[in-house]
């Protein structure tokens, strides 16, 4: 694999403690972990980060793969979660991302442009942020479900977090995916469906734009975890 590793020290990242904790409960401090923005900072209070790896059962030292990272948002907070005996997989990246791990580079973090360059049976886990809904609508589901399923060991983890509209499958005018469709979709590609939180659950939300009720990290979400198979 001909992929760019970014070699410098994590000391500028403390090392966050991986608990498992009532959802109710951030499991990580977050404001220890440096180099992130004013806005994704401002973002942890609706999109609960501590909360949502504490449901998938992430903890330091496991292998994690950020499926489509975006910006990097929880690609920085992954890295600090599993420590120096972790890695995070991260990719395909935007440009973005690349840049800040060129300008900050983090010794556990490994960005692919391909998850077919994700070494099999590597991941504990595999975890993707409101992108299965592009996924889905950019008919590429059956080979990014594939290769999620080959970079998992046995018992690992899929984790999912998508925007839901009321409406059957995926709206793309909102760029939501209704939540019945995504455990469908992936229990077909041989993944156990294990349970979904609504810890990310908006009651007002109208269902009505990619935005929700009142901003980004506002929308109704779920949160889906899946297992693969023994």
């Amino acid at each position: 694999m001909n992929r760019p590793k970014w070699t410098l020290g994590l000391a500028a990242l403390a090392l966050i403690a991986a608990v498992a904790v009532p959802q109710t409960v951030f499991a990580q401090d977050l404001s220890s972990v440096a180099n992130r923005t004013d806005d994704e900072r401002a973002r942890d209070a609706g999109s609960k980060p501590g909360h949502v790896y504490a449901f998938w059962g992430l903890e330091a030292g496991m292998t994690v793969v950020d499926l489509i990272p975006g910006g990097g948002y929880n690609t920085l907070l992954l890295a600090a979660l599993v420590g120096d005996g972790g890695m995070v997989y991260a990719g395909p990246p935007r440009d973005a991302l690349t840049e800040r791990l060129q300008a900050n580079p983090i010794s556990n973090v490994e960005i692919f442009g391909d998850p077919a360059d994700v070494p099999d049976a590597s991941a504990d886990a595999v975890v993707t942020v409101r992108n299965f809904h592009d996924v889905v609508g950019g008919g590429r589901t059956e080979g990014i479900l594939a290769n999620v399923h080959r970079v998992l060991k046995s018992g690992g983890t899929f984790g999912v977090v998508d925007a839901r509209t009321n409406m059957d499958g995926y709206d793309d005018s909102s760029h939501r995916i209704n939540q019945q469709h995504v455990i469908d979709l992936v229990t077909a590609a041989g993944f156990e469906f294990v349970e979904a939180s609504e810890m990310l659950a908006n009651a007002d939300d109208d269902f009505g734009t990619w935005e929700g009720a009142s901003g980004r990290t506002n929308t109704d979400r779920m949160v889906l975890k899946f297992r693969k198979g023994m």
